[in-house]
């Protein structure tokens, strides 16, 4: 069962705090939280979200560790079959560098794609790689 709190921002707002906390044996095993400028958009977020939790299955998979890029990126070139090539591998290590590769991958969305493609400053059939 989920909660909802009042709180009061910086510039004097309202905001609502929706909290998932689920504990087994006393201990706290999954804790999920978001902030909503509404209490019934809150009230809605806890709802489908209780229920997606109580679907079988759902639990352990929220409680699955999110890699960055560059770990998934570093998992790719361990795992893969076939030798990489130069260009390849170039891309790869441009992305692990970049700002993207630090980023998880569940918070990575079509607008921070664009952003790090625009901030390469190459030509277009080159931002295709």
């Amino acid at each position: 069962m989920g909660s909802i709190t009042q709180r009061e921002r910086k510039d004097k707002s309202i905001g609502y705090t929706a909290q998932i906390r689920l504990k087994q044996g006393g201990k706290v095993v999954y804790n999920e939280v978001k902030t909503f400028d509404r209490r019934q958009a809150a009230a809605a977020w806890l709802t489908k979200r209780e229920k997606e939790l109580a679907q079988p299955g759902a639990h352990e998979a929220a409680q699955q560790r999110d890699p960055t890029l560059s770990e998934v990126i570093d998992q790719y070139i361990k795992e893969s079959r076939q030798d990489i090539g130069r260009t390849k591998t170039q891309v790869l290590h441009a992305i692990k560098v970049a700002p993207l590769g630090g980023m998880v991958c569940s918070k990575i969305d079509s607008a921070a794609i664009t952003r790090f493609a625009q901030g390469l400053g190459v030509q277009p059939q080159t931002v295709g790689n």
